[in-house]
């Protein structure tokens, strides 16, 4: 299981494929684990690398309290050892928020975001409560309350639901509350214009709490495409990976290939592309309620 030491603790990362490099981030209290679906798929043509953040999964706990800032400066210092230059940085749920941090603090490593289910901040009561239940003690019974129900929510069968509780469980409770806590307070509205690099927003059409902060990341973001997948909620990576995994890939190609969607006629076609993979874009989406194309 391959760890790096970075910044005084053992991080545990994995790399595969070759192509455009994307990193990839979890929320609290699951682990890389969550994004396997994605990086089976995208390492066919990319370069992916996921880690388990600090106190997650199999990285270890280290002795200094887990912010936003420190996960992006782990981040960085993983792909230095990995001899990652530059690559486009995935965030999922409130994990997009050390990806923006990344974005708006490092934009000579980071040459693209792609935001699944995120938020530049949370304002609503139900998500802030959720997060807030992290505030639990070093017990396993605790830990147990916390993981539980995130795992049997993101997972599409048995066998992800124990993949991605095992490795939750392997996970330090303390740093659970301290991710937490910090993505609770987290808020990069009024630093949102500072990215010069290129977005891609994806949300579940059928996740309206989501859809409206996509769509307010939408309106702040100097350069962004906003695209909402066809019968999905929040948990993109583990319930609606084809799609996402599509919707990736047809977005860093356009940008990876110089002239590619230039056009107003080869954007129309791209967007064509992907209607018929069930991942319809912010203009097809205008015209109704997502939820109800």
């Amino acid at each position: 299981m391959p760890h790096v030491h970075v910044n005084g603790t053992d991080i545990h990362y994995h790399i595969e494929g070759r192509g455009p490099a994307i990193v990839m981030i979890h929320p609290p209290f699951l682990g890389s684990r969550v994004f396997n679906y994605l990086r089976t798929d995208l390492a066919q043509d990319h370069r992916v690398v996921t880690i388990d953040v600090r106190g997650h999964g199999h990285s270890k706990a280290g002795d200094v309290r887990l912010t936003v800032p420190l996960i992006v400066e782990d981040i960085k210092q993983v792909m230095d050892r990995l001899d990652v230059e530059e690559g486009y940085v995935l965030g999922y749920s409130v994990g997009c928020m050390p990806a923006l941090e990344a974005l708006i603090t490092h934009p000579d490593r980071f040459t693209g975001g792609i935001i699944l289910s995120g938020a530049a901040e949370l304002r609503d009561t139900r998500n802030r409560g959720l997060m807030r239940a992290a505030s639990i003690g070093n017990r396993l019974r605790a830990k147990e309350a916390v993981v539980l129900p995130i795992a049997l929510g993101n997972a599409d069968s048995r066998t992800t639901f124990h993949v991605l509780h095992n490795e939750g469980m392997e996970g330090n409770a303390a740093r659970f509350k301290e991710y937490s806590d910090s993505c609770i307070g987290y808020s990069c509205i009024d630093r949102l214009r500072a990215i010069a690099a290129p977005v891609l927003l994806l949300c579940g059409a059928d996740d309206p709490q989501f859809v409206q902060y996509a769509r307010e990341l939408h309106e702040h973001l100097a350069v962004s495409e906003l695209y909402l997948v066809r019968g999905a909620r929040h948990q993109l990576p583990t319930k609606a990976p084809d799609k996402t995994a599509a919707a990736i890939r047809t977005w860093i190609a356009k940008l990876e290939v110089q002239g590619n969607a230039d056009s107003f006629f080869e954007r129309e076609a791209l967007d064509h592309e992907l209607l018929e993979m069930g991942v319809l874009s912010e203009r097809q989406a205008a015209f109704g309620n997502p939820q109800d194309l």
